[in-house]
């Protein structure tokens, strides 16, 4: 069973339930936040609801990836794969529905599965790749102490342009809540 976790009265992390589906369905696609994931995908394109309880299916079948929950509505999901050789975690985020951005959510979901990482998975390192243009994110990494650990030139081509990856990653030594 996912570890249901709490961020504030306000943020839960929980496993994926079938009204997820439909929320997320019913959010169209945005433009920006086609961009900032590296997709190709037309903002106008169509979302299917099969392809919605895909992403329900997938949540639930990684142990680290958790549905974000907003005052009872699901917005968004985190992730936290794991290389159990190398006793580290790759993280990432999105919030797909805008009307939720710019509020620190993201800020505290990723402490918290920070937090989640280093004291309940004992990992010593938790790292992410980030699009250079993705001026947001990159500065809301860096509040929660990701430090910029190198770049990918030209790595992700997207849309017919060359596009830079930013590596970032903190240590727990370095992780302080």
């Amino acid at each position: 069973m996912k570890q249901r976790l709490t961020v504030n009265e306000n943020i839960k992390l929980r496993r994926a339930i079938d009204e997820d589906a439909y929320e997320y369905f019913k959010i169209p696609f945005n433009k920006e936040l086609l961009k900032m994931y590296g997709s190709s995908m037309s903002p106008s394109t169509e979302k299917s609801l099969d392809k919605a309880k895909l992403l329900v299916s997938e949540i639930n079948s990684n142990p680290y990836e958790w549905a974000i929950e907003y005052k009872g509505k699901f917005i968004g999901q985190v992730r936290l794969t794991i290389d159990d050789e190398n006793n580290k975690g790759k993280f990432a985020i999105g919030i797909f529905n805008p009307q939720y951005w710019n509020k620190g959510i993201g800020t505290n979901v990723t402490n918290t599965i920070l937090s989640f990482g280093f004291s309940e998975l004992k990992l010593h390192r938790i790292y992410l790749k980030v699009l250079a243009y993705n001026k947001r994110a990159i500065k809301a990494y860096k509040n929660v102490g990701f430090k910029v650990e190198g770049e990918e030139r030209e790595g992700a081509y997207i849309n017919g342009e060359y596009e830079t990856d930013i590596h970032m990653g903190i240590l727990k030594s370095e992780y302080h809540k």
